[in-house]
């Protein structure tokens, strides 16, 4: 008989005793909420015109007369940032979730609306959906990507070391990573237990 314990789908940390009538672990729930907390004020920011304040991300296309460029890039990311999430909605809803949100007009709008929806209904999607890593993956590398462009800084990766002496790679918004010694995963809730690699040290 199988006695493993349930465990993540989204980070593979085992599940408590307590609460194991889940597909994915409350860290990863949280670390989700917090994204789509954070993506509509991000979002916001995308500018599609150089030169105002917004972030540029990829080429730039001149328009004719005299209106400024556009950064077709930043037209790209929005674009699949909004149809990341709006694709979810509409998954979740026809799950069992709930009805649609009512639409804005605006793209911004719209993408503040899928946010909202999705956070309300996210207890049920971590209980109910097994596909809540495929959401949870994609919708993190939406956050990524948008918090990327407009910070325009990559994240900074630390080094901990795993028990066996390995060093695990990881940054402040990683969901989980594996010793590439001994292949352990190691979940969000995880990672800060495990103390800093020495410096200069190599990844086993």
């Amino acid at each position: 008989m199988d006695t493993t314990a349930p465990a993540c789908v989204a980070c593979r940390r085992q599940l408590p005793a307590w609460d194991q009538q889940r597909f994915a672990c409350d860290g990863c729930q949280q670390h989700l909420d917090s994204a789509l907390a954070e993506m509509p004020a991000l979002y916001a920011q995308l500018d599609v015109t150089p030169g105002r304040g917004g972030p540029r991300v990829g080429s730039l296309h001149t328009a004719a007369g005299s209106r400024p460029p556009v950064d077709i890039g930043v037209i790209d990311l929005r674009a699949q940032v909004h149809g990341v999430l709006a694709s979810w909605v509409r998954d979740w809803s026809e799950s069992g979730a709930g009805d649609l949100p009512t639409w804005p007009a605006t793209e911004t709008g719209r993408v503040a609306a899928a946010c909202r929806w999705l956070r309300w209904r996210l207890d049920w999607a971590v209980r109910m959906h097994p596909a809540i890593d495929e959401a949870a993956r994609e919708i993190r590398d939406a956050h990524r990507a948008v918090h990327l462009a407009v910070e325009g800084r990559e994240e900074r990766a630390v080094r901990l070391t795993c028990p066996c002496g390995g060093t695990v790679a990881a940054t402040v918004s990683s969901p989980g990573a594996t010793c590439p010694g001994c292949g352990v995963r190691y979940g969000r809730a995880e990672l800060p237990t495990l103390p800093p690699a020495a410096r200069g040290r190599a990844a086993a």
